[in-house]
């Protein structure tokens, strides 16, 4: 039975098709029904990246602080360390184990964002307090630094792939 209906939706298709092309029937013809299930394409979602990261120093090299987007953990941020993440747009919190430097941003889709990681001593232990920094200065400093080990990825989800290249490893 459906492999006729099948046949006739497409037979109806090929003849209003050269109808259209000769000029007999008008261009506002309804189709035959098909049995498949159409679904409306989905648009795209766009994204802002947020790209933290944070120098290679001595001082506090063992501590990883865990970055936080909108109360959901993202990544753990060890010494020369670096990861994207992908944000809807809107407006988000971003702060590490120092809550005193929480930054918000406004996030508008294609958007680069850069946060820098800067260990600050404590009296128990230090803490990572963030900066946002202008895309000129925040990407060449981004871009010396390695990608966060899989281990310390929170969210993966949220995570863009980082593998560092060959020229990098040097």
């Amino acid at each position: 039975m459906t492999k006729h209906l099948f046949l006739a939706a497409v037979f109806l298709l090929v003849v209003s098709g050269l109808a259209q092309q000769q000029g007999t029937i008008p261009a506002a013809v309804p189709q035959a029904p098909t049995t498949e299930k159409s679904t409306p394409a989905e648009p795209a979602l766009q994204f802002a990246y947020l790209h933290v990261y944070r120098h290679r120093r001595y001082v506090g090299s063992a501590l990883a602080p865990t970055i936080t987007v909108d109360e959901t953990k993202v990544a753990r941020v060890g010494s020369g360390r670096r990861f994207t993440a992908r944000i809807t747009p809107g407006n988000h919190t971003i702060h590490s184990d120092d809550k005193s430097s929480a930054i918000a941003i406004d996030a508008v889709a294609g958007q680069h964002y850069y946060i820098r990681i800067d260990e600050e001593t404590g009296f128990w232990k230090g803490h990572g307090k963030l900066t946002l920094l202008m895309p000129e200065q925040g990407k060449p400093e981004f871009q010396l630094q390695k990608p966060v080990e899989a281990d310390r990825r929170l969210a993966p989800g949220m995570l863009e792939e980082d593998v560092e290249s060959p020229a990098e490893k040097n």
